[in-house]
């Protein structure tokens, strides 16, 4: 069996490391942006890049979003696009890691990066008299000589041992935006976030940091549940419309990456780069840490949510079948209502909106909203495995001198469990698998756990496998255990008794 999975594993890895060479084709050249009308561009969700690219590039119109930075330059990698389109500082440090790779030398918009706050917020005044400092006492140019250098031991940010006097101020920030931004193993690190607990420490507050999609901090800072948000948020007048911006603390510019036509791939040992990408993906930083971490946030979600939404469904399931004709419409339009929104959408509603006004963490959040979503579809499947079950069963148990509890116990719901438990045994597999988008509500699942890898080291192969791979022995471990339950409640395997005689 181990040999099996080492020979797929492989297997895979010869594949994505062969299959971009085929994908390639005639690489092209490109001397100016002229060059680029038509190209494929590739940027990540949430971006102003589609703006101010196609107001510098004609016919510019052919976009693929990736949710991250690193998914864009796999992408571009393996000649899906010819550029991606991102922040500078972002894509030297690509090149620094990818030689392949290179940054076209005309930008495409001088960008400036701030801290975004809800409209008239007293931060907003108070976080730009200290940018002023910072910029006039040459603290911010310091802070980018540590961050964009190459010195690792430098980086490391201020611990609070301030006293937060004045309160705290609740960051909501991006986690793939290397070097301005970005997770190391014991959390966030960065140009941007040291400039954060620095002006923090000025103002004498606390700093209580939650990591979000890119896409998703705007509708936290709206909803109330952020006092300021950043991850290389360009200042721009669309975006003022809705949230007030600090004085701009970096100034840098929108550029495109694309690959080096003059780079000439080393001949590496296969099994040597398999082992270095191993060392980077779970060595460096005990980066194995957070997948154990996120495979628990993972499993905590699945679990709570499938007992809790067996135990849901089951109700709704019976009001719908015994309930008075009103509060049948009433859970049928529930049930309907549940099962027509997106479960990413039916989570953000729940975390910005409902609960938006409540410091309450994501994850009850998200155990909340999958439960909510498996128990209105397990009492569909409940109600219509009920349905199998002629009432004739009922009658003949009823006759035999059962009451209406033991009739449904015993006789009904076993019989029509062989004809819903299939099917709530996919359903439930499905539920876990999806619980991979609570990302979006800043919950550290495996998903997103790989994402911050990913991000880190580049690497295509060994987060994206490992994350498949985890997910697959959850799903073939949960199916066997369902097995055994739906074995155990099927009659055919149970003794059985007809007024205390046992058959």
């Amino acid at each position: 069996m181990k040999k099996k999975f080492f020979s797929l594993l492989v297997f895979l890895a010869t594949l994505l490391t062969v299959l971009p060479c085929f994908a390639a084709g005639e690489q092209k050249v490109f001397k100016t942006l002229n060059d680029f009308s038509e190209a494929r561009f590739s940027t990540y969700s949430g971006s102003t890049a589609v703006y101010h690219t196609q107001n510098a590039i004609p016919h510019a119109n052919n976009f693929v979003y990736y949710s991250t930075i690193a998914d864009a330059i796999v992408a571009l990698k393996s000649n899906k696009v010819d550029a991606f389109v991102c922040d500078d500082p972002v894509a030297r440090l690509a090149v620094s890691k990818n030689p392949a790779l290179k940054v076209f030398p005309e930008p495409i918009y001088p960008d400036n990066y701030g801290f975004a706050f809800p409209k008239n917020s007293p931060l907003t005044p108070q976080f730009n008299k200290i940018i002023q400092k910072f910029a006039s006492d040459g603290t911010l140019q310091k802070l980018k000589d540590i961050w964009l250098g190459s010195d690792e031991t430098k980086k490391i940010l201020p611990k609070q041992d301030w006293t937060g006097k004045n309160g705290t101020i609740r960051c909501f920030h991006d986690y793939t935006s290397e070097p301005i931004i970005y997770v190391g193993s014991d959390g966030p690190l960065g140009y941007e976030m040291d400039v954060l607990l620095r002006i923090a420490k000025e103002l004498d507050m606390k700093v209580e940091l939650t990591m979000c999609e890119f896409d998703g901090l705007l509708a936290a800072l709206q909803s109330g549940k952020a006092d300021v948000i950043c991850g290389c948020m360009s200042i721009m007048p669309e975006r003022k419309n809705v949230v007030d911006f600090s004085d701009p603390h970096y100034k840098a510019a929108l550029v495109l990456l694309i690959r080096n036509e003059a780079y000439v791939a080393s001949e590496e040992n296969f099994f040597d780069s398999i082992i270095a990408s191993f060392n980077r993906t779970f060595i460096v930083e005990n980066r194995w840490k957070l997948i154990l971490d996120g495979l628990w946030v993972t499993i905590l979600i699945s679990a709570c949510a499938g007992v809790g939404g067996l135990l849901l469904g089951f109700i709704l399931c019976m009001l719908k079948r015994e309930g008075s004709k009103t509060l049948r419409q009433i859970v049928s339009t529930f049930i309907r209502l549940i099962q027509g929104t997106p479960i990413v959408v039916f989570l953000m509603i729940l975390y910005f909106i409902i609960f938006g006004s409540v410091n309450i963490s994501p994850l009850p959040i998200a155990i909340l909203g999958f439960t909510i979503n498996f128990g209105v579809y397990a009492a569909e499947i409940y109600n219509s495995g009920l349905d199998t079950v002629d009432n004739g069963q009922r009658e003949a148990a009823l006759a035999l001198g059962y009451t209406p509890k033991q009739t449904f116990w015993k006789v009904i719901f076993p019989q029509a469990a062989q004809h819903f438990l299939p099917i709530l045994k996919g359903e439930f597999i499905s539920m876990v698998k999806t619980t991979s988008v609570v990302g979006y509500i800043s919950v550290q699942d495996l998903t997103m756990v790989t994402d911050i890898i990913h991000a880190r080291t580049m690497e295509a192969f060994f987060p994206l496998i490992v994350t498949a791979a985890i997910y697959l022995i959850i799903a073939n471990l949960l199916t066997s255990f369902l097995d055994l339950i739906e074995i155990k409640i099927n009659p055919k395997h149970s003794k059985r008794t007809v007024k205390g005689v046992k058959m």
